[in-house]
């Protein structure tokens, strides 16, 4: 993976909002990016507090004519949360105003230079930002969670109103309700007169297959919008499986093996992918490895053996018949989405993780307790040079955690974890909970390998031409599991 460095021009994109004739966006502190290709980023706050802003301006796609330029028509508020700009673009570019009321430009983005920055794992974390080229507004956000915001005024000149900033939690329903003729795109507010219309994202699965067109078309949405939805409690909540090892106290949805892994989207048209492979490698020892400084003999050679494989996509899909097509049009279809076809592309994606697992080294824990054979099984990573980071386990094998006693002779049994509480993340284990799993397994999700996902549909299709007024729902996506890495997970035998 490619890896900015500081003193580059970057560009980064994020949610924007829409106040009678003012955009406005921010530039997000604390909140960790999408997927930038095999790595995310956070900004810090206090990044910005000595950035270079003089040639600062608000463009359109960065491109064309400045639609504002700091500090005249282009303002900068530096909040807790990160640093908000409102542009008024001229009467005359009201295309740009439109565009993004209709949807055609969902997003706000930026240009900067960084000055300093730090890497935690695949997180980079920006410390401080050099310059700030420009604002402009874009199409698609790289920051999830910026924030969208309502602003009503509470007299008619808005060069006087007093402006009231509120969390929008509003439905695409409820903003339907409010104005029929009102667009309903994800993380965009627009305000006409005194009347607010706010069309926030979408909040769950079912909300986003529908804004992307469900029922009347196939609706395709991208990979990382269903990782968003698919396993999380929260919507607004990132997935806790990569960087964020000690995320297992936060709700979030442990039944899968999967989101231990990087996930990579590709193509809807891709059929395969090519994967590095290292079958065998053997590490110079640390003794020969640190020499004198004038030492003319052979540097000790770390040797290794690579192929690059292809490995074809599987395609990942489930069906739902019989359903009336009144219930298409109305909420209750959503409990289709989310809890059946959302959960049984979560057990095929599992699968295609726990098929390649499955030909991992195997470690039997004799009559060791659980919890001895998955220390053991790390102490087998550990001198294999890996740095085990989950723990994949059965259901059964969760529950034996969960109710753990001390076994203390000649004494009561005390639970080692308090009655009614999960098991920790034991030695910092990324915890997940798989049914299809054979046993145990530990691993390094970061050398194992990738999961390569292409785009998700929601199609239906009407059955028996007509008669019976009722349909079938299809979810579909390509998959496949990229191992590179076949000794970074080890599996253990059920005791």
């Amino acid at each position: 993976m490619n890896r900015p460095v500081p003193g580059q021009v970057e560009e980064r994109a994020e949610q924007i909002t829409v106040d009678g004739q003012r955009l406005r966006g921010v530039i997000p502190y604390g909140v960790k990016s999408r997927d930038m290709g095999g790595w995310r980023e956070i900004i810090e706050p206090g990044a910005l507090d000595n950035t270079r802003l003089d040639d600062l301006v608000a463009t359109v796609d960065h491109a064309g004519v400045p639609i504002g330029r700091y500090p005249s028509t282009l303002t900068l508020e530096d909040r807790d949360d990160g640093l908000h700009w409102t542009v008024d673009p001229p009467r005359s570019r009201q295309d740009v105003v439109e565009a993004v009321q209709r949807g055609d430009l969902r997003a706000g983005s930026w240009r900067m230079v960084v000055a300093r920055d730090r890497w935690d794992g695949d997180v980079r974390h920006i410390e401080e930002i050099a310059e700030l080229r420009d604002v402009s507004v874009v199409t698609a956000p790289a920051y999830p969670a910026a924030a969208v915001e309502l602003r009503n005024h509470t007299t008619n000149n808005p060069a006087t109103a007093e402006e009231d900033i509120v969390e929008t939690t509003t439905t695409p329903a409820a903003v339907e309700a409010e104005d029929r003729t009102a667009p309903t795109t994800g993380g965009l507010n627009v305000e006409n007169h005194n009347v607010a219309v706010t069309a926030t994202r979408p909040q769950t699965l079912a909300e986003e297959f529908r804004a992307a067109g469900f029922p009347g078309q196939t609706a395709t949405i991208p990979w990382e919008t269903f990782e968003d939805r698919a396993v999380t409690w929260t919507p607004s909540m990132n997935l806790l499986n990569q960087a964020q090892r000690t995320g297992g106290a936060l709700p979030i949805d442990q039944r899968y093996a999967w989101p231990a892994l990087q996930t990579v989207p590709v193509d809807s048209a891709a059929t395969s992918v090519l994967v590095l492979q290292q079958t065998a490698r053997s590490l110079a020892t640390a003794a020969n490895v640190v020499r004198a400084i004038d030492a003319v003999t052979n540097k000790p050679e770390t040797g290794s053996t690579i192929n690059l494989a292809t490995v074809p996509l599987s395609q990942v899909a489930t069906i739902e018949s019989g359903i009336p097509n009144i219930v298409l049009e109305q909420p209750s279809i959503n409990t289709v989405i989310e809890t059946d076809l959302r959960l049984a592309i979560n057990e095929g994606l599992d699968k295609l993780v726990l098929d390649t697992v499955a030909a991992s080294g195997f470690q039997a824990p004799s009559t060791d307790p659980l919890i001895v054979s998955v220390r053991k099984a790390m102490t087998t990573l550990f001198a294999a040079g890996y740095a085990p980071d989950t723990l994949i386990l059965t259901p059964a094998a969760a529950e034996a955690l969960d109710v753990l006693v001390s076994g203390i002779s000649g004494g009561t049994n005390d639970y080692v974890f308090s009655p009614g509480q999960f098991a920790p993340n034991i030695w910092n284990l990324n915890r997940r909970v798989s049914k299809t799993v054979p046993a145990p397994v530990v691993m390094d999700s970061t050398a194992y390998g990738k999961l390569y996902l292409s785009p998700v549909s929601l199609a239906k299709f009407e059955e028996n031409a007509g008669k019976t007024n009722t349909s079938l729902v299809r979810m579909e996506l390509n998959a496949a599991c990229g191992v590179e890495r076949q000794a970074a997970a080890v599996r253990i035998a059920a005791s």
